[in-house]
């Protein structure tokens, strides 16, 4: 079903706060009975003109925008501008663990990927307003959100050929303990700055290459993923960029890190945005560290 897209530009205050001042909403779309939207942040001092759409996790059934302000703060006070999206929770109440049908959960990022795509199409049909710079405009997500981003920039619910689907070409995409449904999808899109953070031990999202939840094949919700290492991989073999942080050890705790890795995702995306080449490079930290 195509959504109906928001042709007014609709701006409310939302309920949460940053730092005591309130955020506006901006309302990015209606689909059925969910009213869509994305809360913005403004850059903090002097801006520097990138900006980041983030998709929170929840695993598909839940999860708030709000949560997100600590890590909105921290890239505005660095001049970023942040968009976080509210999007549709299709499991919400329910699971999303190895008793949930598999299709069941592709419908679940299915569809939180097609609102990431939606509330994209938005910034950019309003950039001006918006003051987003189009060519600078980076995706992340934590999480359920991580996978919804990258099951949108490596979309396996496209129809291979499909004319009218458009992928909108991001400055880059930042994943914090995410994993792809098929790995095939690289080489059908163009290369794309990567920037991964994923634990060792992730029992829920694989590190590599593994069922989702580590599912046993008789589970009604087995399917495998592709996780950090295993893109890591294969964005090495065509040298094209990609960060991989690797955190021995840990486990899907670093889904939370873009709380706190700031320096490390201002490196990146100023990198990209600043036109430098940089190789493929895997940090590895320590269990110890």
């Amino acid at each position: 079903m195509r959504p109906l897209l928001v042709s007014v530009f609709i701006v409310t205050l939302a309920p949460c706060l940053a730092q005591g001042q309130q955020v506006p909403r901006l309302t990015y779309a209606i689909k059925d009975q969910d009213t869509l939207w994305v809360d913005q942040y403004k850059p903090k001092g002097t801006p520097n003109g990138i900006s980041v759409l983030f998709v929170h996790g929840g695993a598909f059934t839940g999860g708030d925008p709000a949560n997100q302000t600590p890590m909105a703060d921290g890239l505005t006070k660095l001049g970023y501008s942040v968009f976080v999206i509210k999007y549709r929770l299709y499991l919400k109440g329910k699971s999303f663990g190895c008793e949930t049908a598999t299709p069941e959960k592709l419908k679940a990022i299915r569809l939180a990927a097609e609102d990431a795509a939606d509330a994209t199409k938005y910034l950019t049909s309003h950039a001006a307003a918006l003051q987003v710079d189009t060519t600078k405009l980076f995706i992340a997500g934590s999480s359920a959100g991580a996978e919804a981003i990258l099951n949108l920039v490596y979309n396996p619910f496209v129809r291979k050929g499909d004319k009218n689907y458009k992928p909108f070409p991001y400055a880059g995409a930042l994943s914090f303990s995410g994993a792809v449904l098929d790995i095939n999808n690289i080489d059908a899109c163009p290369p794309l700055p990567l920037f991964l953070m994923h634990g060792t031990n992730d029992q829920l999202v694989p590190y590599g290459t593994a069922a989702h939840r580590f599912c046993k094949a008789v589970d009604a919700g087995w399917m495998m993923m592709f996780g950090a290492h295993t893109l890591y991989e294969e964005m090495q073999k065509r040298n094209w960029p990609v960060v991989l942080y690797t955190y021995e050890g840990k486990g899907h705790e670093v889904s939370n890190y873009m709380f706190r890795k700031f320096k490390e995702m201002d490196e990146f995306m100023k990198t990209v945005v600043q036109g430098f080449s940089f190789p493929t490079a895997h940090i590895v930290v320590k269990k110890e560290e």
